[in-house]
């Protein structure tokens, strides 16, 4: 859910002027059309789902919220609805309401490690070492919990989320030993090798992180958000984009 927000909040790059307003008409209209829609059609989940993601691309994020809740309203049961919700409160500076939303999804599923991810961003906002650290013996504990159930899936995401924590830590050689492990456990999985070509970066390291960096640029499926990352982003977007992963 992180990388949706990614997806359409990033920045179009070599956009003219042009095409800037003349896509911000676009979906200015189409947002106009969708709540007209809705007047009559209050309920419909599809209008819905296209006025939040159009709202967000607009910046609109007050308005998205308000969507999201009549969206949780209409299918309480869709765990990515209170995900987004609080995903979105980070980006709107509302961090207390993103960490009881956070929290309160862990509550309901211990190993939804997006939610981990979403309260490291609240801590590395509010620059609190104490969380960080509470939040650091929460993963711990998660991946003792996947290894008693033979969760490997989870298991692995939270060992990338750990390896985050340790570069927030700027235990930069503790985080590419981690990264080694993963990438000797799944060398097909290219977020390991972003990871590692991120810190080299972050080291002055070019070498290195152009190795990593070619690797992950083999591995990246076409299409997926990271593809667009090309080596050229400042050190303050690299630390977020290790986050969020």
């Amino acid at each position: 859910m992180a990388k949706l927000i990614a997806r359409v909040l990033e920045k179009p790059k070599f956009l003219s002027h042009q095409t800037k307003v003349k896509d911000s008409v676009f979906n200015e209209e189409n947002e106009k059309g969708l709540e007209d829609f809705l007047i009559s059609n209050p309920n419909d989940v599809n209008a819905l789902r296209n006025l939040m993601e159009i709202q967000i691309k607009n910046r609109k994020v007050v308005e998205a919220i308000n969507t999201i809740d009549k969206l949780i309203e209409l299918e309480p049961n869709e765990t990515e609805w209170p995900m987004l919700k609080s995903h979105l409160y980070v980006y709107n500076g509302d961090l207390e309401l993103a960490k009881i939303g956070f929290t309160e999804i862990l509550k309901n599923d211990p190993f939804r490690v997006e939610s981990y991810h979403g309260l490291v961003m609240v801590a590395s906002q509010e620059d609190s070492i104490e969380e960080l650290k509470e939040i650091k013996k929460k993963v711990e504990e998660g991946i003792e919990m996947c290894e008693k159930e033979s969760k490997k899936s989870e298991l692995r995401d939270f060992m990338l989320l750990l390896a985050q924590i340790l570069v927030n830590e700027s235990k930069y050689e503790d985080a590419l030993k981690v990264y080694k492990e993963l990438v000797k456990e799944e060398p097909k999985d290219f977020r390991p090798y972003l990871c590692q070509g991120i810190i080299h970066t972050l080291l002055r390291k070019k070498d290195e992180a152009e190795k990593c960096f070619e690797e992950y640029r083999r591995l990246v499926p076409q299409g997926h958000p990271y593809a667009r990352m090309q080596g050229e982003e400042t050190d303050i977007t690299w630390e977020i984009l290790l986050v969020m992963m």
